[in-house]
């Protein structure tokens, strides 16, 4: 079981400390809930019920500095093909970013990064729900990143950007 003063990962919600372990009566039954607090959205207050599996799935330890960097080193030397139809790709995509495995959102990260640069030397763009696709798996490493490597939350996207670039 966790316990109060962890910082874990919690699904899309990023990184959060658990304040407490508390039964609480919700619709008028008593359950534990794990009460997390975002680390970077300190107003809000999330309750995971500690008898309820798949909540408590979503949450996960925190990787370490040289984890990160062996996830960065690993996915700039493999990506995800590309997938033509874009219905299909649309599908596959949203497959990744909610099963919350974050080397393969850095592979589809690398991916996108690729497509874009191809694309771009013929003066293309990706389409823009590839752009936001790219968008949303950079902000669901943001918070863990941000946070490990010390580095404020905007810099990080610059920062999984110039390392698998210089990688590939």
């Amino acid at each position: 079981m966790l316990e109060p003063g962890q910082t874990i990962l919690y699904g899309t919600e990023g990184i959060c400390t658990i304040e407490a372990i508390e039964t609480l009566r919700i619709g008028g039954k008593r359950s534990k809930y794990y009460v997390l607090r975002p680390v970077y959205r300190t107003r809000a207050t999330i309750y995971v019920p500690t008898d309820n599996e798949l909540l408590c799935s979503r949450m996960r330890p925190v990787l370490s500095e040289p984890e990160i960097e062996s996830l960065l080193q690993s996915a700039a030397g493999e990506s995800i093909s590309w997938i033509d139809d874009p219905n299909e790709r649309k599908q596959v995509f949203a497959q990744i970013l909610s099963g919350g495995d974050r080397r393969r959102v850095l592979h589809l990260i690398r991916m996108l990064y690729v497509r874009r640069r191809e694309l771009q030397k013929n003066g293309k763009h990706l389409r823009i729900a590839d752009e936001q696709t790219l968008r949303d798996a950079e902000k669901l490493l943001n918070d863990e990143f941000a946070h490990v490597l010390h580095i404020p939350q905007q810099d990080v996207p610059d920062y999984i950007r110039s390392r698998m670039e210089r990688e590939a």
